[in-house]
């Protein structure tokens, strides 16, 4: 899922680049794709031909496009989306391989540049209607300037959430807007809360302390996405299958309302505000090191000792009180770079790269695949693109997309084969029994009920 600060990013480079512009034409799947009957009729994108973009704002994880005939282009880039200019391939987000994507979902060509948007979806709104929204909450979006931590923690122990499970509340778009999966998981360990915990049972000191770790992880994000620096290495609980602070078993399961994969650490994540991380981590590294941040007053961010004005909402530092706040922040960390020690980097990112599975930063255990590019030990990747090898899991270049070699070889060779004599897919097991988090290998074919009943 595109979170809060890439579409953030998104949205910053779209408004540098296109305001002023006029819409010329439209093309695109959106367009394209309807009953035959309904191809001679216009769309609603149409009404966006000859007007002039007068205006980008992102709420969370929404992009808008405002135009001159006081209607706005509503985009939301779901799990991959991502923009191009021109044709050029420069959004983060796209995908590091070198074949050209799909037909975009929407392309707007206009008086200089042509955007395509692709793996998004796309709706015609009003544009006062869509105003009002946006300036009434706005001052939530985790990654706003002037974000409002004294209303979200308000928003968050309303009454009418009382009986939901936080882990549900912080992913809610109308609470806390571009808060997204990674960012909840790896803030509720932060905060030492158990993404379980109903919000009724937790005090305001819980809900104050989260409120300000899911700001510090989502300026942490921004920052990775805007540099290309690599995100994985700031995790500590996300997809892990031993906690990082206690190396007791991680928790995975999917619950409440959202149904979205869950990792917790029982004995880190107790709700005692006391724990926290602090083992192999560059935050508990910052915390024994250094303690003269400052807190911006507009934002509440903390600032490393160094910087002049807010890394937030850019306020000057010379604006905020004469007491300073004790302590660090994960967004500290984020900017610390080469000055932190290099036994501290060395040591998170071999653990995080010996533990991570079925994601972008897993190495093959005892052998590593090497990349016939750079000579670098490969990652384990997820084929995601619907086929018969959907699932499976293949060895990559781990450099960036654009710095990355073309390496490929299948990583799972080694599974046993089916009933079809197909290489299987490994899962884990999410139920909240005896067996979560053991793995197992299912049949590969779709949909379900082709199956064999291979386990």
């Amino acid at each position: 899922m595109v979170e809060g600060p890439g579409n953030k990013l998104k949205g910053e480079k779209m408004k540098g680049k296109i305001i002023g512009q006029t819409v010329k034409s439209i093309s695109g799947n959106a367009i394209d794709n309807r009953p035959k009957r309904d191809l001679d009729k216009p769309t609603p994108y149409h009404n966006m031909i000859e007007n002039k973009i007068t205006d980008v704002k992102t709420l969370g994880k929404e992009l808008f496009m405002f135009l001159s005939s006081g209607e706005c282009l509503r985009v939301h880039f779901l799990m991959a989306g991502f923009v191009r200019y021109n044709g050029a391939s420069e959004d983060p987000d796209e995908s590091a391989k070198k074949k050209l994507p799909e037909n975009p979902r929407l392309q707007l060509n206009l008086t200089k540049d042509v955007v395509s948007l692709y793996q998004c979806s796309v709706e015609m709104r009003d544009g006062t209607e869509t105003l009002v929204r946006w300036e009434k909450n706005i001052d939530l979006d985790i990654c706003w300037k002037h974000f409002n931590h004294e209303r979200a923690t308000k928003e968050i122990m309303d009454p009418r959430n009382s009986e939901r499970l936080i882990c549900d509340v912080i992913l809610d778009q109308e609470i806390l807007p571009g808060v997204g999966n990674i960012i909840k998981n790896e803030a509720l360990f932060d905060a030492g809360i158990n993404p379980l915990t109903k919000v009724k049972d937790l005090t305001q000191s819980h809900v104050t302390k989260l409120v300000k770790m899911n700001r510090d992880f989502s300026m942490i994000f921004y920052d990775c996405r805007k540099t290309g620096k690599p995100l994985y290495k700031y995790y500590k609980i996300y997809r892990f299958s031993k906690c990082k602070q206690c190396e007791g078993r991680v928790t995975k399961c999917k619950p409440g309302e959202y149904e979205r994969g869950t990792y917790f650490c029982e004995k880190c994540q107790d709700n005692s505000l006391k724990t926290g991380p602090c083992k192999n981590s560059l935050i508990g590294w910052a915390t024994g090191v250094a303690s003269s941040t400052w807190k911006c007053e507009a934002c509440t961010f903390e600032n490393k000792p160094g910087s002049v004005s807010c890394f937030a909402c850019g306020s000057s530092k010379a604006k905020r009180k004469s007491t300073e706040s004790p302590g660090t922040s994960q967004a500290k960390v984020a900017k610390l770079g080469s000055n932190v020690a290099l036994s501290a980097k060395k040591t998170a990112s071999e653990n995080v790269l010996s533990e991570r599975k079925n994601d972008n930063v897993a190495v093959k255990k005892g052998q590593e695949e090497m990349c016939k590019g750079h000579k670098k030990a490969c990652v384990i990747k997820t084929v995601s693109k619907a086929g018969e090898n959907k699932g499976r899991l293949f060895y990559s270049c781990p450099l960036t997309r654009g710095k990355s070699c073309d390496h490929f070889s299948w990583a799972d060779l080694s599974h046993p084969k089916c009933k079809h004599n197909c290489v299987t897919l490994k899962r884990e097991v999410y139920k909240q029994n005896q067996n979560n988090g053991r793995s197992f290998y299912i049949c590969p074919k779709m949909p379900k009920a082709k199956q064999c009943d291979f386990f």
